[in-house]
């Protein structure tokens, strides 16, 4: 705290105005993250660059049925 010992009281009460300010900032910028794709985080954990759907049709395509249907 030896740090802001050495500040004069208005860079102090600066200081406390601009503390809030930063955390409302840094949580609605999480907020907007979270919101705008909440899989975000996944992404590229395939090891490509497709997209959910480009893997889904590939899975689709590479099933095979054995099973054959008397009609």
């Amino acid at each position: 705290m030896s740090v802001l010992s050495s500040l004069s009281v208005d860079e102090k009460l600066d200081l406390i105005a601009k503390l809030p300010n930063s955390i409302r900032n840094t949580y609605t910028k999480e907020q907007d993250i979270e919101t705008e794709d909440p899989f975000a985080c996944y992404e590229g954990d395939w090891g490509g660059n497709m997209s959910a759907e480009e893997y889904a049709d590939d899975l689709r395509k590479s099933r095979t049925f054995t099973r054959t249907i008397d009609t």
